[in-house]
């Protein structure tokens, strides 16, 4: 009799000691870890205005949010950023070709600095379009740090009435 009991315990509490963690991607992160930001500003070339937007990818959903302040790492948690992918929209005229930054800010300790430039020299005048670069690099955002854009200047000074990066990473 004990032992058909002590048979029925153990497969009765093996599937509570066989959970196992949330598989890992190919580089040993959880999926759930993994994060997408969509930053973006766009200058309205009527009124002169800038607007930032946010979208952010993690878990399997989306959020966006227009006209936002830049994104700023959670508390308890860092992000590592694997690569990033800059866009620009051109404008046709005389002015420069784009120049974006993408700048680590942390507002408490008064830090500013750079993390990844792109530069679209190859943007002729009287164009109009859009071009891409690709950044890949591994860069670690600890908690309270901002990440934003800063573009060189914009249309008509510039040939660029917007600007996007979107960046991946994971949170450790």
């Amino acid at each position: 009799m004990l032992k058909p009991l002590a048979i029925a315990t153990f497969l009765l509490a093996l599937p509570v000691g066989a959970q196992t963690p949330a598989p890992a991607t190919h580089i040993g992160v959880p999926a759930s870890d993994w994060v997408t930001l969509d930053l973006s500003v766009r200058h309205d070339l009527s009124t002169g205005a800038e607007t930032l937007d946010q979208g952010i990818y993690q878990n399997g959903t989306w959020s966006f949010q227009s006209g936002t302040k830049p994104f700023r790492v959670p508390k308890g948690r860092t992000l590592v950023i694997t690569d990033a992918q800059a866009w620009v929209l051109h404008e046709p005229g005389t002015g420069t070709p784009a120049s974006l930054e993408l700048v680590l800010e942390h507002p408490s300790s008064g830090y500013s600095g750079s993390m990844a430039l792109f530069s679209f020299a190859d943007i002729p005048a009287n164009a109009m379009g859009v071009k891409r670069q690709t950044w890949t690099t591994g860069f670690m955002v600890p908690q309270g740090m901002t990440v934003k854009i800063w573009a060189q200047q914009f249309y008509p000074q510039s040939l660029m009435s917007m600007a996007r990066v979107v960046l991946h990473g994971y949170y450790i």
